[in-house]
C-alpha cells in the first residue's frame, strides 16, 4: 500500500487526535478499523491512474480489513465477558468475610454488605468492579483472601 501523508486529514487540513496519537504513539500498529479504512480510500482516490492498484493488493487490504474488524469484536466480546465474570465473582462474596485493600491502601478485613460498579468518567467502556466492606471499599482485584463463614456445632 502507498503511504499517504494527509489520510487522517479532515476537511480542515488538521489531524484528527486519535490518528495523530497513533501515528506518534506505535506507528501503524495501533490503528483503528475506521483509521484503515480511511488510509485505504485515500490510497485508491491517489494511487496512479497508469498503474492502479493490483488487485491481489486490493483484496490483501480487504482481507487485513476483516481481520482488524474481527480482532476489534473479539476484544470487545472479551471484556464484556470479564466485566460480566467480576460482577459474578464479587456478588458471590455477599455475606462472606474478606481480606484485602481498600481503595486507600489500607488492610481491610471483614463482611461484604454489597457490590457496585465504578465507571470510568472519561472513557465510559471501562468499569471496575467493587465490593463494599463496612464503609470501605475494596476493588474486586484487591481481594485477597475469602474466609467463609464456619457453623459451629453446639
Amino acid at each position: 500500500m502507498t503511504r499517504v501523508n494527509n489520510a487522517f486529514q479532515s476537511s480542515t487540513s488538521t489531524p484528527t487526535s486519535s490518528a495523530a496519537n497513533s501515528l506518534q504513539g506505535n506507528g501503524l500498529n495501533d490503528i483503528d478499523l475506521n483509521q484503515f479504512l480511511n488510509l485505504m480510500i485515500t490510497d485508491l482516490q491517489n494511487q496512479d491512474p497508469l498503474n492502479p492498484t493490483d488487485n491481489a493488493a486490493l483484496l490483501q487490504q480487504v482481507g487485513e480489513l476483516r481481520s482488524i474488524s474481527s480482532s476489534d469484536q473479539l476484544v470487545s466480546t472479551l471484556k464484556s465477558f470479564s466485566n460480566t465474570q467480576e460482577l459474578t465473582t464479587a456478588s458471590s462474596l455477599i455475606g462472606k468475610t474478606v481480606k484485602g485493600l481498600d481503595t486507600q491502601a489500607s488492610e481491610i478485613d471483614g463482611e461484604v454488605t454489597s457490590v457496585s460498579i465504578k465507571i470510568d468518567e472519561k472513557d465510559r467502556t471501562k468499569r471496575q468492579v467493587q465490593v463494599h466492606v463496612g464503609d470501605k471499599i475494596v476493588d474486586i482485584k484487591n481481594v485477597r483472601e475469602i474466609v467463609e463463614k464456619t457453623v459451629e456445632a453446639s
